[in-house]
């Protein structure tokens, strides 16, 4: 049984792997010879598995990189394979991806108007209707995710030919949770999760009854499911469905789903494949707002595809609580109002947003009433469980900033319902109930209102932050995410409104089916040259109660416009400036961008510059004041953390049809001991203001590679038992404070570290997301059974001096059920060992021992 490397939101699938190879093909990717050469090449790697009686299972074979997945029933198969095949590029962990998250505002019946719920104007789209009659006519769209309710009247209310929903194939079945095994049919319906009809609403919706339609509401769906029920899915899982998507002839493909990521992830790197193909590829940045920077996820983070953060909606259909003519709204995780007709709403503290409101046993008698409770100091069941206690029917959590708010509040123990409201209804109810000394109950009512957010237009809290791993600009636009109606399943109510950036995504991807549209339909559109024309037309966006633009590792080139993306006669190349760190940057710092004028007539352009915030990410905490990355990144007031941007040539006028270099120097802000991101954009005016192109640029303070990657402190890292023996194993436990391409747990002497005996199994992982410092279960753990996985390449020497040099053979980590005996590997004879992780640190040699993290373990006696 193989070992583990524990990762709690996205385990590895247990001995499972996806190797690409080297291909030695001349034909194209779809040319029947390079197919044929493929299979040729895999039936001899099949039959060399066999002859060394390699125990295995074939998961998928792939067509636009020639790659395999493969499970191995054991660790020394797999080692075995790793050791004898030749060719072998880049092998992967298969990772286990979890079914998309998002909130729940309400599941509504209602009949409401609603262009109320739509954000097309503020995006161009009613502009595009109405001038160019652009509805998505003739682009396929594939939406990659839990499947979709075909049966919907708003998606055409059948499957196959003819219909909306023309293509599609359910890679799972129903009851695939990500542990037991896929069963495919031809059938892609959801009935169960919702998530996948939701999207392909947001997409391409035409329901005329309710007046609702999507971005590009006609559109031919594909239905490409990936996630049962419940559960988790597979990476190469989604690879398979991009590659079907791309040969169903899908112009466009949706994916409203991520991981911890990286741009060489194996999803990222078939993004990019299919986008240089042709097919325009759309994915989620992330719903870890709360996690801080660098935690935009793959596929997204690919070169080429398109990475979508999320801007709240403009008006949200929420439950109501009236009282005479006020009404305020609410929501609740599970889209369901309040099984109350009226009760008084009774604040539990005299302050309004106390400190730890709730998170403690509760005085007063609460018996009958509705409980309303800041929000903060502890998670919202704790909170919900002491109301209950006290004998609230209900409790209502306002928020702590601005917005609405969804708290999750769900338990056993919990028989009472959980609402949430804003920041400013909370206070009119605070100060209603302490004013009026409730002598008025409020109503619940069970029809839903349509209610206006106060953070309209702006990021949502959800919304993952940038930049990538590598420091690359992600995410690359801004779309409505937050607080979106749309379509669901029948079973399931018909229609809900949800949030997350799996909102957003589908919005630029029926986008991007609008400008295909308006080039002439098919893969006409190149996908890169898409891309920077959505990023350079769009609109930046300020936070809340700023007058400064939002940070671009925030929104990357702003809120997406269709319609200035379709009028615009001028074209930049690169799309964004991307500064890296203080050590990586340009000679001099001079960046060179092209603006290309495809005007028949000559135009003048106006070259400035408009700084955006300046976000601090981390902080120096505990007894060493170490660097720690902040949940909340910090804005910076003044503006001594800005880069200083030189223009030289501020006005450059370009002939017709004609292209012009400019050259600007952009000298960052000094290297800061704690280190933020800056940014800001090349802010580029045409003719008198007739357009206006935003070039973002990004980079880091400090040097990002001098950042520790190994939280090392009082606790972390760890070995939880000093003696090992056949069903006792010992367990190393860490936590990364960044991101890893490459982390390793190797066995060295007790008393000569520079002897290293092998990697513990599950001890070499490539491509190892950051650690959520603020969760302490969120922990990597590997139990060792004193066993190693025998290094190959690797001199006994090489690791005991920091200036040396080493090959790593590449195994990488599998990942299981931690409850298990896991102790594969060759047994080492008894004796005193110890464990050294290794963490190699951004822009790292990873043949270079020095540019690793290192941590070595006390004594650990085996026998």
């Amino acid at each position: 049984m193989a070992s583990v490397l524990a990762l709690l939101d996205n385990p590895f699938i247990q001995n499972a792997y996806i190797f690409e190879f080297e291909d030695t093909s001349l034909h194209e990717l779809h040319h029947p010879s390079r197919l044929n050469h493929l299979h040729r090449r895999r039936t001899n790697l099949y039959s060399g598995m066999t002859a060394q009686n390699i125990s295995h299972h074939i998961r998928h074979e792939f067509q636009f990189i020639n790659a395999v997945s493969i499970s191995f029933n054991t660790d020394q198969d797999a080692d075995l394979f790793m050791k004898t095949t030749k060719g072998i590029k880049r092998t992967w962990p298969v990772r286990s991806v979890s079914t998309p998250s998002h909130d729940y505002a309400s599941l509504s019946h209602t009949d409401l108007p609603s262009s109320l719920f739509g954000f097309y104007n503020e995006t161009g789209i009613n502009r595009v209707r109405s001038e160019f009659n652009l509805l998505g006519k003739g682009i396929k769209v594939g939406v990659i995710d839990t499947g979709l309710d075909y049966t919907h009247p708003a998606l055409g209310g059948c499957f196959g030919k003819g219909c909306r929903v023309a293509y599609g194939y359910d890679f799972v079945g129903d009851d695939y949770d990500g542990e037991n095994d896929a069963i495919p049919d031809t059938d892609p319906r959801d009935t169960c999760n919702g998530h996948g009809t939701h999207v392909a609403g947001i997409l391409g919706a035409n329901d005329l009854v309710k007046n609702f339609t999507g971005v590009a509401p006609e559109v031919t769906l594909g239905a490409y499911r990936i996630f049962g029920c419940s559960g988790s899915s597979a990476d190469d899982i989604i690879m398979k469905a991009m590659e079907m998507a791309y040969l169903d002839g899908m112009d466009v493909i949706n994916l409203s789903l991520g991981d911890n990521g990286w741009p060489l992830s194996p999803a990222s790197v078939l993004a990019d494949k299919l986008s240089l193909m042709g097919m325009t590829v759309c994915a989620a940045a992330g719903n870890e707002g709360e996690k801080g920077i660098f935690e935009v996820g793959a596929p997204s983070l690919g070169r080429h595809a398109i990475s979508i953060a999320s801007v709240d909606n403009s008006m949200v259909l929420a439950h109501s609580i009236q009282q005479g003519e006020d009404n305020y709204g609410y929501t609740t995780t599970n889209g369901k109002s309040f099984n109350i007709s009226d009760a008084h709403i009774v604040p539990i503290s005299n302050s309004f947003l106390p400190e730890n409101d709730g998170c403690g046993p509760i005085e007063m008698d609460l018996t009958g009433v509705v409980a309303l409770i800041a929000r903060g100091g502890c998670i919202f069941s704790v909170k919900v469980r002491y109301a209950q206690e006290a004998g609230a029917v209900g409790v209502l959590i306002y928020n702590n900033n601005y917005g609405l708010l969804t708290p999750s509040a769900q338990g056993p123990d919990i028989s009472i319902p959980c609402g949430g409201v804003s920041q400013a209804d909370g206070k009119s109810l605070f100060q209603y109930a302490l004013t009026q000394q409730q002598t008025k109950k409020y109503t619940f009512l069970k029809n839903d209102m349509g209610f206006s957010t106060p953070t309209s237009g702006i990021i949502s809290s959800f919304s993952s932050w940038g930049l990538g791993p590598d420091l690359s600009i992600k995410p690359d636009l801004t779309a409505p995410g937050g607080l979106i109606y749309s379509t669901y399943p029948m079973k399931l109510g018909g229609y809900a409104t949800l949030s997350g950036t799996s909102m957003a995504s589908p919005f630029v991807a029926g986008i991007v089916a609008l400008l295909h549209e308006s080039r002439g339909g098919g893969r006409n559109f190149n996908s890169d040259e898409l891309r920077t024309r959505l990023i350079n037309n769009g609109h930046p966006v300020k936070p809340l109660g700023v007058d400064i633009l939002e940070s671009v590792a925030r929104q990357g080139g702003g809120l997406i416009d269709v319609y200035q993306a379709i009028k615009s006669t001028t074209s930049i190349s690169p799309e964004h400036l991307r500064l890296n760190d203080a050590t990586h940057g340009a000679p001099n710092h001079e960046y060179t961008f092209t603006i290309t004028n495809k005007n028949r007539m000559e135009a003048e352009y106006t070259i400035s510059h408009v700084v955006s915030t300046t976000v601090q990410g981390y902080e120096r905490s505990g007894p060493n004041h170490a660097i720690t990355p902040l949940s909340k990144p910090k804005f910076v007031p003044s503006h001594e953390l800005d880069a200083v941007v030189h223009i030289p040539t501020p006005v450059v006028t370009v002939r017709p049809n004609d292209s012009i270099n400019v050259t600007v120097q952009i000298m960052p802000p000094p290297d800061t001991a704690i280190p933020s991101i800056y940014s800001g954009y090349m802010m580029i005016k045409k003719d008198m203001n007739t357009e206006t192109l935003y070039v973002p640029y990004a980079g880091l303070t400090s040097s990002l590679s001098s950042l520790p990657v190994l939280l090392m402190n009082d606790s972390m890292p760890n070995v939880i038992g000093d003696h090992v023996h056949k069903e006792a194993p010992s367990f190393v436990t860490f936590q990364l404070v960044q991101a890893s391409e490459l982390v390793m747990v190797t066995v060295v002497d007790a008393t000569n570290s520079s002897m290293v005996y092998g990697w513990i199994p599950g001890g070499y992982s490539r491509y190892v997301g950051r650690s959520d410092l603020n969760n302490p279960n969120d922990v990597y753990t590997i139990p060792w059974y004193g066993t190693v996985v025998t290094v190959r390449e690797l001199a006994a020497n090489d690791l005991g001096s920091s200036s040396s040099r080493f090959h790593p053979y590449y195994l990488a980590a599998s990942v299981g059920d931690t409850k298990k005996p896991m102790h594969d590997g060759d047994p080492l004879p008894p004796g005193a060992y110890r464990l050294q992780i290794m963490a190699l640190r951004a822009f790292g040699d990873e043949h270079v021992v020095a540019h690793y993290d290192r941590w070595i373990s006390p004594a650990i006696l085996i026998g």
